[in-house]
């Protein structure tokens, strides 16, 4: 059997369960506090920067996912538009909490139809994600896909619903992003560093990205991820995006948002948010 290890360098997220468990708890104290609160999506996207970044954007949407679904598909990304989707290829995942198993027979059924490459390489877009579904979802098993900035992606998560309806599995999807990566640190600054910089990023950048998933505007969000850098991993929302197309779920909804620059001043900050889709 083979297992994927752990390859993020220590700090993305806490590597003992009870630490695992004891962030989890906090927010999910918090968040079911609110009177609107529920568990009845079937789909989201969430930030995937380390846990004390973004971690609790994260958790917000993740919490609402329905309960006891068979299978977890988590979407990632940092893939360019002339890359292959790439599928982790491995029969389990090892997460602080132990092994989680792969899903095999959707997997073997997915690569049938859509060509990936094996995912052998570091990248936090999925890994990061782990220990949350693990500890929410125990007895779920998962697929692990990182889809490329391309509108393909968008067919991909489209052509992902109707094999999965064929099968009338029980799965929740879940999208991996994080939004405009600002200031000198990313040798991105337009409008130069400081408040004049902050306001941009959150009142234009990623407001119009977010506007465009929030509106199902495909096109937009490819555009806006690609010629204005507010997404690193728009394959991801892309997939998600088709994905919940093709189940004809409704329009979703922005449960959360922020950035780095919120709790660690910085001129080079990141932008993270969550949505939802039910």
């Amino acid at each position: 059997m083979r297992i994927r290890k752990p390859v993020l360098p220590s700090g993305w997220y806490p590597t003992h369960p009870a630490s695992v468990e004891d962030f989890i708890l906090k927010v999910q104290e918090r968040i079911q506090s609110d009177p609107t609160f529920s568990q009845n999506a079937k789909a989201c996207i969430v930030p995937h920067a380390g846990w004390s970044f973004s971690g609790t954007i994260a958790l917000t949407a993740l919490l609402r996912l329905q309960p006891g679904p068979q299978t977890l598909i988590v979407f990632g990304g940092h893939l360019g538009p002339s890359h292959q989707p790439l599928m982790l290829m491995d029969d389990g995942v090892e997460t602080p909490l132990g092994i989680m198993s792969v899903d095999i027979g959707l997997r073997t059924m997915l690569l049938e139809k859509i060509p990936c490459s094996s995912d052998i390489y570091q990248d936090n877009t999925v890994e990061v994600q782990l220990p949350f579904l693990h500890y929410l979802f125990p007895e779920s098993e998962i697929i692990w896909m990182r889809l490329p900035a391309k509108l393909e992606s968008f067919k991909i998560g489209k052509q992902i619903s109707e094999i999965i309806y064929s099968q009338h599995k029980d799965v929740r999807v879940i999208g991996s992003t994080d939004l405009t990566h600002y200031g000198p640190n990313y040798d991105f600054t337009p409008q130069g560093v400081g408040e004049k910089a902050y306001q941009w990023v959150t009142k234009v950048n990623d407001a119009e990205i977010i506007a465009a998933v929030l509106s199902m505007d495909k096109e937009k969000v490819l555009r806006k991820a690609t010629e204005d850098s507010a997404a690193c991993s728009v394959g991801a929302v892309l997939g998600t995006m088709g994905y919940c197309d093709g189940i004809s779920l409704g329009k979703p909804e922005l449960i959360a948002y922020g950035t780095s620059r919120d709790n660690y001043n910085s001129d080079s900050f990141v932008g993270y948010a969550s949505f939802i889709w039910k």
